[in-house]
């Protein structure tokens, strides 16, 4: 059938169904993929555990060298001021040399580690479900809104696989930083408290402070990379359907936003994100740690649906 002819009769049969209506809210608001944003929490947190592993190896030996730059420092006031000026300043270079080899042996076996890791893998699995959740979940408001049944492999071109292989990309080297960035903190952290004189105990306690700290910023990135995924698809469908405008839903708990709770209910053109607070213009899941979603508003005239 002739593709122009092939949209008008969807077009004539919808405006029937519905009365002659041109514009139609959708029936079905679309569900955030959970089970894809677990998958990301399961994923980042064996890469965190992996980060662990080799750091609990080396405590032992952290403390043994912050423990003998102490021992040299407590030696050293038997002796005259010169002396012990010397002394100190002698302790304290053996011990930051000691510790920037240890710390280079770390970053090595956290490197082997994570190579043995199969990363791209597990990222394009999760990529995988997020999709098909998403996708799920359009074909779910077309059909309860419109009362059509979708092509079941049209989201499945190579349009939709760009969408999924940057963001694999992406995230792949967004979680490699990760463990990277938190090693950095934790030698800073190991450095600077040594300099100010802080106990081993403590100085040990404060870098497992800090990797709960850090494994506690995977998770929120796990969440923040699922939702932006699902609102690229959201868009990607929407607008190659020929929605071009859509309603803001947000979840309206407690943890709203403000602004993202004044946009509820807002009619939104896709060409026209809506301000969000600070200048940033942003459609629903795009916003840090944004779980709210697109709900699509069919215009009969412009629909180009995969049926």
């Amino acid at each position: 059938m002739d593709e122009r002819l092939r949209k008008e009769l969807l077009r004539s049969e919808l405006k029937e169904r519905n009365k002659g209506k041109k514009i139609i809210r959708c029936k079905y608001r679309p569900k955030y993929p959970d089970s894809a944003e677990r998958e990301y929490v399961r994923l980042i947190n064996a890469y965190m555990t992996i980060e662990k592993e080799v750091l609990m190896k080396y405590i032992p030996e952290i403390k043994q060298i912050l423990n003998d730059g102490t021992q040299l420092h407590t030696d050293s006031k038997k002796d005259n001021e010169k002396k012990r000026r010397t002394a100190r300043f002698s302790a304290l270079d053996n011990t930051i040399v000691r510790l920037t080899i240890l710390f280079k042996a770390i970053q090595r076996e956290l490197d082997s580690a994570f190579g043995l890791y199969d990363l791209k893998r597990q990222i394009n699995r999760i990529a995988n479900l997020d999709h098909k959740l998403t996708v799920r979940e359009w074909k779910k408001a077309v059909s309860k809104t419109l009362g059509i049944d979708l092509l079941d492999d049209y989201y499945s071109g190579e349009y939709y696989a760009q969408i999924l292989e940057k963001w694999v990309s992406d995230n792949v080297d967004l979680i490699k930083t990760v463990p990277n960035q938190s090693l950095e903190r934790m030698k800073e952290l190991v450095y600077e408290s040594y300099m100010k004189g802080s106990t081993t105990t403590n100085i040990v306690r404060e870098i497992q402070r800090q990797y709960g700290m850090s494994k506690r910023h995977a998770k929120l990135i796990a969440r923040d990379q699922t939702a932006k995924l699902n609102a690229d698809i959201t868009e990607s469908q929407q607008r190659d359907a020929g929605v071009s405008k859509y309603e803001w839903s947000g979840v309206m708990d407690r943890r709203e936003r403000k602004s993202h709770r004044e946009l509820e209910g807002k009619i939104i053109s896709w060409d026209n994100p809506p301000d969000v607070g600070n200048g940033r213009k942003c459609h629903p899941g795009q916003d840090y740690q944004c779980r709210c979603c697109a709900i699509p508003v069919f215009d009969i005239d412009n629909l180009d649906l995969p049926v």
